[in-house]
């Protein structure tokens, strides 16, 4: 039986002081980001941390549980960020709610221009085994998250009750992650490393959100529904 591969750093990396977590992740970070997955030197990361390369692999096991590590942190990053929006969902219908997450997705992305040239990498190389394997795990937490509040909008007769919840939720998902990826290849100032928020893309964002709510919306919220 194959042995499950670690994700996550060992258990000296955690009795480092929380600076020095912080700051190796920061230049992990900008490393991945300057030079892509591929090309990234664990030579160079430990030279600018300052570190024997022996300490790296009391840390880590290599390069990739490196990467993976920092996509967790990011994950969680941008979870805080989205946190607003998820405090209570009630407070919207289902259709502005996926529009705040999508738009709060896009500007965090803006706001974090190295995380933002990381996810670049990523979508120019979809064929890359590392893409499909964190993109997978990203878009199966997002389709759970959508399906919860997919049920929800159901329960309050905003979306139509014959769709097939999975499909739907895996379909916005997919589309979040375009509407990211789309940021990713049109950002300026990439060469500086620098990420700057269009404002047009929110024109594009309601259009995204008006195709599914036409789809999947009841009367009462809009959309084309038979209820």
């Amino acid at each position: 039986m194959t042995e499950r591969r670690r994700s996550i750093p060992k258990e000296t990396f955690y009795n480092l002081p929380e600076e020095k977590q912080q700051l190796l992740e920061k230049i992990a970070i900008r490393e991945f980001a300057a030079f892509g997955y591929d090309k990234a030197s664990i030579n160079r990361f430990v030279d600018k941390c300052q570190i024997a390369k022996g300490s790296f692999y009391q840390y880590f096991e290599d390069k990739k549980d490196l990467f993976l590590y920092l996509i967790t942190r990011i994950s969680e990053k941008k979870l805080k960020f989205l946190s607003p929006v998820f405090q209570n969902p009630g407070k919207y219908d289902f259709f502005t709610l996926i529009r705040e997450l999508f738009m709060s997705g896009i500007k965090f992305a803006a706001d974090n221009p190295e995380i933002t040239l990381m996810g670049n990498w990523m979508f120019k190389n979809k064929s890359h085994p590392i893409y499909n394997e964190i993109v997978s795990i990203g878009l199966q937490n997002a389709q759970n998250t959508y399906t919860e509040l997919l049920k929800l909008a159901i329960s309050r007769k905003e979306i139509r009750d014959d769709i097939d919840l999975n499909f739907v939720s895996h379909l916005i998902s997919s589309m979040n992650v375009s509407a990211v990826e789309y940021y990713f290849q049109s950002v300026k100032g990439e060469e500086t490393g620098k990420g700057k928020f269009d404002e047009n893309i929110i024109g594009t964002v309601d259009l995204l959100i008006d195709f599914i709510k036409y789809g999947i919306g009841t009367k009462e919220s809009g959309g084309n529904g038979n209820d």
